[in-house]
C-alpha cells in the first residue's frame, strides 16, 4: 500500500476475439480499496498506479515492483500483459451488434409503451405489510376492470393473461427490474373481483428510502397496455404482528400507521404520482377497501430467524460412517432445534451448540438432513436443509408456504425456496392453485399472495422452477384437507427408455399403447408418454488412464473428442473424469468443446485402476441433475485398490438413476468377472455394454450411444406402491412388438 494504489487485476487466458493471455488492470485513484475503480491503460505508465508518496520517483519500474511489493513478480507480469482496451474496441467488435430478435426481447421487458399502443384503465395500490431482515415488503395491487380486458384460450381454459413489467429506480439509477405473468381462469376470477376489477398482486422487498416505481401491464388477450409511474416512500416496518399479520411502521415524517393505512392508491392513467402515505378508508365502513391478501400476509416472516446447516469438515466428497452436522441458528425465542435424517426425528437440543452426530452407514447413499428451529409452543420459526452425497448440481424447490394441512379461507402466501445447481441459470418459477397456473415470477423473491375463490375446499399449491436449459423441479403442498384425511405419498417415476431392434438400431415410431410397465410385478398406468428428442443431455466420459492404457490412450481421447463434436449441442452439457489410482474431475459440465478438449489434452497413462471408487465419484458429480443423464465408462481392466466394492457402486448407481454405457477394451479371456460386472452396470441402469479389441473402434460405440440418447421415450407413471422407502423397487418395460427390446433402468429407490 505504500508503493501502489489499490488494484484489481483480471487475467484471461483467451477470449473468442482475443487470442493469447491478457490482463485488465483496475485502479482506485482515491486510494480506498472500497472506492470506485477505473480501467488503467498501459499508455498512462506505471506512474498512474503509484501511491501518493511514490509519485514522481523516476526509479520506479517493473523491477522496483518485483523487489518491493508482495507478489511483485506476479504484478509486474500481469502489468506487462495489460492491453489498451480502446485499441481493442477499434479493431474488434467485442460487443456484437444486437439482432432484431434481441432488440424485440429487450423492448418487451421495458416499461415504455409501444408506439401507438392501445391502453386500458387500471388502479394501483401499494402497502407495506411486513419486513424481511432490513428490507420492507412492498405489496402492489393493480386493479384491472374486467370489462376493459379480453380473455384468451390457454391450455383448453379461458383465462385472463397479463404480463407485468416493473422497474425500481433510486436516484435515477435502475435498482431492479421484475416481471410477473398472471394467468387467471375466467371461472375463478368471478370470486376474486373487487368492484368489478381483477386484482393482480405482486411483492418486492426494498430497503427504506425513496424510489421511483414504473409499471407496465400488458393485456395479452387484447394487446392493450396500462402504464403507471410514481415516487414511493418505503417506510421502515417493525416485525409483523402474529395476531393480524399487519406490521406497525413509521413512514418518513408520518405518524405511526398500519400498513393498510399506509397504502397508496393511484387511479387510471396517472403519471409521476407522489406516493406519500395516505389513510385508507376504515375496513368496517368500506369492505372493498380491505386488503385482499390480509390472510396471506399473516405468513410473512421477519427474516430474523434463520437456520443454516454446515456440512462435515474434511476433503471427502462422499460421506459414510459417523458425521457431525452443526446448525447455525439466529433469532430470538428459539426454544429448541430438532434434527431429522431422511424424514425421521433423530435428536432435539434446547441450547447451543446445536449439533448432532449422525450414522450414515457404511455405503455411500444420498441423505437429507433437516434442522427445525421451534419456539416454546412448538411452532416452527425457521428450518434448514442439507443434502449429503448429492453432488454440486442439486436443483431443488421447497415450498416454505403454505403449510401442509393448514386451513386458509380468503388467501394464502406461496413462497418457494429454490436451489440452483452449479453453473445453472434460473429462468422462472410458476405457482399453481390446483391445476390452474396463476403466476410466473422471473426474479426473486419467489413469493406470491394467492387469492382463493369462494367455498374453496381441498386445495393443493404447486410450484415449479425452470432452468434456462429446460430442466425443472417442483414441490406440492396440500391445504384445507379434512381432519380425517389420509396423507398419500405420490411417486412420479420417469423412465428414459431406448427401444432397439434385433440389430441394435433405435426404433422411433412407437406409441403409448405399445408399452407395458410393471413395478414389482404390478402393472402401472403410463401418465406421460413422449419421444424426447429435444431434452438437454448431460453426458460424462469416465476415462481409464491407468498404466495399462498407455498404448490405447491416444485413440481413446480421439474417440471422446469425436463424441463431444457429434453429441454436444448448445443446450447439452458434458464432463470429463479421468481415473487411475483415484478419480479426477478434469472438466466440469460445459458445452464448450474447446474446454472439453483441453481436459483430454496431455493425459499420461500411469498408476493402478480404482474402478469402483471412480464410478461412484462420477455418479456423484451428476447429483441434482434431472433429465437425460449418461456416463460412458471406458476401461481395460479389473478394479485395483478401490475403497468401495462393486455392489456399493451398483447400489449407488440405482439410487442416482444415471444411465451407464460401459466399454471394455481388450479384456483378456480370463477376465470374465470384469466383463460380467461391466455388463450388469449397463443393463441395470438402462444403458448398453460394448467389448472391443482396439480403441480405434470407439467411433462406432459413440455413434451407438448418440443414437440411443437422441431417440428415447419418456414413460412416466405414478407408483401404486407404498411402504418402505429403503426397499429397491424393480421396474420392467415391455414392448408389444416382436423383435424389439426396451432398455431402461431395472429399478429405483423411492
Amino acid at each position: 500500500s505504500d508503493v501502489l494504489l489499490p488494484l484489481e487485476i483480471w487475467h484471461y487466458d483467451h477470449t473468442e476475439h482475443i487470442r493469447g493471455g491478457f490482463s485488465l488492470v483496475f485502479v482506485s485513484p482515491g486510494g480506498s480499496s472500497q472506492g470506485r475503480y477505473r480501467l488503467w491503460y498501459p499508455t498512462e505508465g506505471i506512474q498512474a498506479l503509484l501511491a501518493v508518496g511514490m509519485r514522481g520517483r523516476p526509479d520506479v519500474s517493473a523491477s522496483f515492483l518485483v523487489e518491493n511489493c508482495p507478489r511483485g513478480d506476479d504484478i509486474a507480469g500481469f502489468l506487462s500483459e495489460a492491453i489498451d482496451w480502446g485499441r481493442i474496441e477499434e479493431t474488434v467488435r467485442v460487443v456484437p451488434r444486437p439482432s432484431e430478435e434481441w432488440l424485440q426481447t429487450f423492448s418487451s421487458y421495458s416499461t415504455d409503451l409501444p408506439e401507438g399502443a392501445a391502453t386500458f384503465p387500471a388502479e394501483v395500490a401499494l402497502s407495506f405489510p411486513g419486513r424481511y431482515g432490513s428490507r420492507t415488503v412492498v405489496q402492489g395491487m393493480v386493479a384491472v376492470p374486467r370489462d376493459a380486458v379480453h380473455a384468451v384460450r390457454l391450455a383448453d381454459l379461458d383465462s385472463y393473461d397479463f404480463v407485468v413489467d416493473g422497474e425500481v429506480l433510486r436516484k435515477d439509477d435502475l435498482f431492479e427490474h421484475f416481471r410477473y405473468r398472471f394467468t387467471l381462469p375466467v371461472a375463478e376470477v368471478a370470486g376474486q373481483l373487487r368492484d368489478g376489477k381483477i386484482p393482480l398482486l405482486f411483492q418486492r422487498t426494498l430497503r427504506p428510502g425513496t424510489y421511483t416505481l414504473r409499471l407496465k401491464v400488458e393485456d395479452a388477450g387484447g394487446k392493450r397496455y396500462f402504464r403507471d409511474e410514481r415516487v414511493v416512500e418505503v417506510p421502515a416496518v417493525s416485525e409483523a404482528s402474529p395476531a393480524t399479520g399487519l406490521a406497525a411502521g413509521t413512514g418518513a415524517g408520518a405518524p405511526d400507521t398500519t400498513p393498510a393505512q399506509a397504502a397508496v392508491v393511484a387511479s387510471a392513467g396517472t403519471s409521476a404520482v407522489s406516493a406519500a402515505p395516505v389513510p385508507a378508508a376504515p375496513r368496517a365502513a368500506d369492505p372493498a377497501a380491505a386488503d385482499p391478501a390480509e390472510e396471506a400476509n399473516r405468513a410473512l416472516g421477519s427474516g430474523d430467524h434463520t437456520v443454516r446447516l454446515l456440512a462435515p469438515g474434511g476433503d471427502e466428497l462422499l460421506r459414510t460412517g459417523k458425521a457431525r452436522i452443526e446448525a447455525v441458528v439466529s433469532g430470538e425465542g428459539v426454544a429448541k432445534v430438532s434434527f431429522l435424517l431422511n424424514g425421521k426425528a433423530v435428536l432435539s437440543k434446547s441450547h447451543p451448540p446445536y449439533s448432532v452426530e449422525l450414522d450414515l452407514g457404511d455405503k455411500p447413499k444420498i441423505h437429507t438432513v433437516k434442522a427445525l428451529a421451534l419456539d416454546g409452543d412448538g411452532r416452527e420459526l425457521a428450518r434448514g436443509e442439507l443434502q449429503l452425497n448429492a453432488g454440486s448440481h442439486r436443483f431443488s424447490l421447497r415450498l416454505v408456504e403454505p403449510q401442509a394441512g393448514k386451513t386458509y379461507r380468503d388467501s394464502l402466501r406461496a413462497e418457494a425456496d429454490v436451489q440452483v445447481p452449479e453453473g445453472g441459470e434460473l429462468d422462472h418459477v410458476e405457482f399453481f392453485l390446483n391445476d390452474a397456473r396463476l403466476a410466473s415470477l422471473y426474479q426473486a423473491p419467489f413469493a406470491q399472495p394467492i387469492l382463493l375463490p369462494p367455498s374453496q375446499g381441498l386445495t393443493y399449491v404447486r410450484a415449479v422452477a425452470y432452468l434456462k436449459d429446460g430442466n425443472s423441479t417442483e414441490d406440492v403442498v396440500l391445504v384445507n384437507a379434512p381432519e380425517y384425511g389420509e396423507k398419500v405419498q405420490v411417486n412420479l417415476v420417469e423412465l428414459y427408455t431406448t427401444v432397439v431392434d434385433r440389430r441394435g438400431r433405435p426404433v422411433p415410431d412407437l406409441k403409448r399403447e405399445d408399452f407395458q410397465v410393471a413395478e414389482d410385478g404390478t402393472p402401472q398406468k403410463v401418465r406421460r408418454f413422449d419421444l424426447v428428442k429435444d431434452v438437454p443431455i448431460y453426458a460424462g466420459v469416465l476415462l481409464d488412464t491407468s498404466a495399462s492404457m498407455a498404448e490405447r490412450l491416444d485413440d481413446a481421447v480421439r474417440g471422446a473428442l469425436g463424441f463431444f463434436e457429434k453429441v454436444i449441442t448448445p443446450k447439452d452439457r458434458a464432463s470429463v473424469i479421468t481415473f487411475n489410482g483415484k478419480p479426477n474431475l478434469a472438466v466440469r459440465f460445459t458445452n464448450d468443446r474447446g474446454v472439453l478438449a483441453g481436459g483430454l489434452a496431455n493425459l499420461t497413462a500411469e498408476g493402478t485402476t480404482a474402478l469402483y471408487d471412480s464410478i461412484i465419484y462420477a455418479l456423484y458429480t451428476f447429483g441434482g441433475i434431472k433429465g437425460k443423464r449418461a456416463i460412458v465408462l471406458l476401461t481395460d481392466g479389473m478394479d485395483e485398490g478401490s475403497r468401495y466394492k462393486f455392489n456399493d457402486a451398483l447400489d449407488y448407481a440405482r439410487r442416482t438413476g444415471v444411465t451407464i454405457y460401459s466399454v471394455g477394451i481388450h479384456l483378456e479371456p480370463n477376465e470374465m468377472d470384469v466383463r460380467s460386472k461391466l455388463q450388469r452396470l449397463a443393463e441395470e441402469t438402462g444403458g448398453r455394454f460394448f467389448f472391443i479389441e482396439r480403441a480405434s473402434e470407439l467411433d462406432k460405440v459413440y455413434a451407438a450411444v448418440e443414437a440411443d440418447l437422441r431417440t428415447q421415450y419418456l414413460l412416466a407413471y405414478e407408483s401404486t406402491q407404498q411402504g418402505d422407502r429403503e426397499k429397491f423397487r424393480t421396474v420392467e418395460v415391455k414392448v408389444d412388438r416382436p423383435g424389439l427390446e426396451a432398455k431402461t433402468m431395472h429399478g429405483y429407490y423411492p
